[in-house]
């Protein structure tokens, strides 16, 4: 039997081997583009244990801090982490209204970006400032400082710690209440 096309019509054939024929050539399409994406599908897989993508979000809260280096609730969720081989390490810090942290110093500096609230920073020997949602604090190295919220508004950051090579954060004693409250 010959089929021939005319005028984009088949002749010579039935209507079902035609529904037929149209059906494996969609079938043999789907295959055709579904291995051509076959990389683009593996590459969407992959996981945070592959070495080559490695994803985290800032989105979560953290986990509750409490004690320890701060005064107050804090949540952390480190998003940068050593082990992440960039020389650097970072995470989302909230601190509920009143919370702050110690004094501390950074030997490679630290880098604060203001995300939400209202809070304070203070380099030692240096007045207290007022920060707020969009703020750039650049803290120099070996800079002895402490940051947290204000007395009625919460206030979170993403703390950037950069030049790990030079050494992690050295923590001191707290803020008194005295030094927080002594704001302008």
């Amino acid at each position: 039997m010959k089929i021939r096309a005319n005028n984009n019509r088949y002749t010579g054939i039935n209507q079902s081997d035609l529904s037929i024929m149209k059906f494996n050539q969609t079938i043999s399409s789907i295959f055709v583009i579904a291995f051509l994406l076959l990389p683009a599908f593996q590459a969407m897989a992959q996981t945070d244990s592959d070495e080559h993508y490695n994803m985290t979000s800032i989105l979560p809260e953290g986990n509750e801090v409490s004690g320890g280096n701060f005064t107050g609730t804090v949540w952390v969720n480190m998003i940068i982490l050593p082990e992440d081989n960039l020389n650097t390490n970072g995470g989302k810090v909230k601190f509920e209204p009143k919370a702050r942290s110690n004094w501390h110093s950074h030997p490679g500096g630290q880098i604060l970006i203001v995300t939400e609230g209202t809070g304070y920073h203070q380099i030692e020997g240096k007045p207290m400032q007022i920060i707020r949602e969009g703020d750039v604090i650049k803290v120099p190295e070996d800079a002895k400082h402490w940051h947290g919220a204000s007395h009625e508004h919460s206030m979170t950051h993403t703390a950037i710690g950069p030049n790990l090579d030079k050494g992690g954060a050295e923590w001191s004693e707290p803020v008194s209440d005295e030094e927080y409250n002594s704001i302008n």
